[in-house]
């Protein structure tokens, strides 16, 4: 029996990260024919529990701000907090719990084969980036990467970096990133070619998600359901725009900051990862500027704006790929876009979906060495 093992951040408290996690999971296991034994690798350090605490430690005037006003709702954070826990650890197979990446090295672990899982795990710009995701703390067994991403903006390493990622994924099997950009930079530091593969969320299919979601509705009114992890004025801008000539509520599931949190936006801040798949299944329309966002309102086959999404590498990709490149937005087209909001045809966008399953599929199965 194959002994797989996948590092990811499968513990964020992320919906996109989480999902796609348990898609990668579900996936191999179905390649396999569930004749395999895989594993989470659970490393949770402390800049990502500091990610998920509904308190901010950072000193400053703005993580105060924001400290005072998650007194509000407090009570429901909370409970998306468990809602994410409740997921891991009812959906994904774990490890015992790790901290950093001497705790790993020191494991000896006997995996047959360890995957670098999707989701920007090499963007050392991201707050609670780890060099365990290169792998650096594997000795023996074949070393994978699938659909990793190195993150949606241009990026600037030192030497020392550069040396270190070049020489980590020169000790790779074989490669498989998310987006051009990140084939580009694999290319550039080793001169190796990867693989471009989709997101692991794209590899399950609308059916497959939809047994995770219970029949009920969240809400039964329409709505535009608003996701990003970042929003900005100018976001909120166009979102309030496309709300005004549809004549759709805005409903947002992520606390973020100022720019949400005094609009009088529906605030479902107690939305574990499966109240997420429900809201997008059953939103009328979707804006977002999150890669996961715009994929799962794909799969789902919503009408959506991916918000600027011709600026971002990943969502550029993906737009591109799926032949949905109309379906990016800004502030400069928004009552244009507005007049064919509901029209779009994903019967195209499904037969694109299918091929790259199937790449990806034979990736995977040449990578794990399944007949």
């Amino acid at each position: 029996m194959k002994k797989i093992a996948t590092i990811t951040f499968h513990a964020a408290y992320n919906y996109g990260s989480n999902l796609q996690a348990y898609a990668l999971q579900e996936h191999a296991k179905k390649i396999c024919n569930n004749n395999c034994m895989y594993e989470i690798i659970n490393l949770r350090n402390e800049k990502q529990k500091e990610l998920n605490a509904i308190y901010r430690k950072r000193k400053g005037i703005k993580p105060l701000i924001k400290n005072i006003i998650t007194l509000f709702y407090n009570r429901k954070i909370e409970v998306k907090c468990n809602r994410f826990e409740n997921f891991i650890t009812e959906n994904l197979n774990i490890t015992r719990e790790y901290s950093n990446l001497e705790e790993l090295k020191k494991a000896n672990f006997d995996y047959d084969y360890y995957i670098s899982g999707s989701d920007q795990l090499w963007n050392l710009n991201a707050y609670d980036f780890d060099w365990a995701n290169y792998l650096e703390f594997v000795n023996n067994g074949k070393k994978i990467s699938y659909a990793a991403s190195f993150g949606p903006k241009q990026l600037f390493w030192s030497e020392d970096e550069k040396k270190r990622i070049a020489n980590d994924l020169k000790k790779y099997d074989c490669i498989s990133v998310r987006e051009q950009a990140s084939f580009d930079h694999v290319k550039a530091l080793t001169g190796i070619e990867p693989e471009i593969n989709v997101d692991p969320t794209m590899l399950l299919t609308k059916e497959e998600w939809e047994k995770l979601i219970p029949k009920e509705k969240i809400l039964e009114m329409e709505y535009i359901l608003f996701y990003t992890l970042n929003p900005d004025k100018n976001m909120i801008k166009i979102v309030k725009k496309v709300s005004k000539i549809l004549n759709l509520p805005i409903v947002i599931t992520k606390f973020n900051n100022e720019y949400d949190t005094f609009r009088s936006f529906k605030k479902l801040y107690d939305t574990g990862p499966i109240e997420f798949l429900n809201l997008v299944k059953n939103a009328k329309l979707i804006m977002s500027s999150s890669f996961h966002g715009t994929i799962f309102s794909i799969l789902f086959h919503k009408p959506f704006f991916a918000i600027r999404g011709n600026k971002d590498f990943r969502i550029q990709t993906l737009l591109k790929k799926m032949k949905l490149e109309n379906r990016s937005i800004d502030e400069n087209d928004v009552e244009e876009k507005c007049l064919n909001a509901y029209k779009i045809d994903f019967k195209e966008a499904e037969k694109l979906l299918e091929e790259e399953r199937k790449k990806s599929d034979k990736y995977l199965k040449e990578a794990l060495d399944i007949e």
